[in-house]
């Protein structure tokens, strides 16, 4: 696998990116077993959480000085949303993912609004939970899940949106696939028991999440054989 990028805006809470980072470090453990079990010299890529990060020496405000860049480039004054796509479109234009391709995972505590088909609610409150470019990016919001009054209950909502969010960064479910799959709001979602089902608001993050974990499931048989054609694919396209 390629190696994974984390930053996350200023106020986000030490907790929230450590349930993040520990949350994709364990997929990251799965697609590596996978791989191994294969047969292939797949090895643990490199997690690199940057956090808020500041280029030294370049000017404020340059081109890709900080973390604070990407939100500036992407924020929406009037509503205080991040425009996903333009978020995910900057850090694919990144000269370090040019570079040296890898995934990258940004955790904003502003809400989060998508194109207008990937929208909940569109006409009356648009928001995503998360947002994600295939082999690319996913980006995370907090913002509707600190609305959660239970702390476990915010930890589970949060683990199973990066789940979800990292997974399709995983190409999760498969495109190609023709069963046990659905279209929601836009975006291809997995029926099975399995982290890949949609989930449009914190009541169903958290009936999914529990059911989840209870069945000691992360990804279903499908999506798990979908997972492995994936590193198969950019095992082979990276050497």
């Amino acid at each position: 696998m390629k190696s994974i990028s984390f930053q996350w805006t200023p106020d986000i809470q030490s907790w929230e990116a450590e349930t993040v980072v520990s949350t994709i470090a364990q997929i990251q453990d799965v697609s590596t077993v996978l791989g191994q079990r294969a047969g292939f010299s797949v090895s643990r890529s490199q997690l690199r959480p940057f956090g808020t990060w500041v280029m030294p020496g370049v000017p404020r405000g340059s081109p890709y000085w900080s973390t604070l860049w990407y939100v500036e480039k992407s924020l929406d004054p009037e509503t205080g949303q991040i425009v996903a796509p333009t978020l995910l479109k900057t850090i694919e234009r990144e000269p370090w993912q040019q570079a040296s391709p890898h995934y990258d995972v940004a955790i904003v505590e502003q809400d989060l609004r998508d194109e207008h088909e990937y929208n909940i609610t569109p006409n009356t409150d648009p928001h995503v939970l998360s947002s994600y470019k295939s082999n690319l990016a996913t980006a995370i919001s907090v913002h509707r899940i600190r609305s959660i009054s239970d702390p476990e209950d915010r930890r589970i909502a949060l683990r199973r949106l990066a789940i979800n969010g990292f997974g399709h960064v995983l190409e999760l479910p498969s495109r190609s696939r023709h069963d046990h799959i659905e279209t929601s709001y836009g975006r291809i979602a997995c029926q099975n028991l399995c982290s890949m089902r949609f989930a449009s608001d914190n009541a169903q993050l958290l009936e999914l999440g529990r059911e989840e974990h209870d069945s000691r499931i992360i990804f279903c048989d499908a999506c798990t054989q979908d997972l492995l054609d994936h590193v198969v694919r950019t095992h082979f396209s990276t050497n």
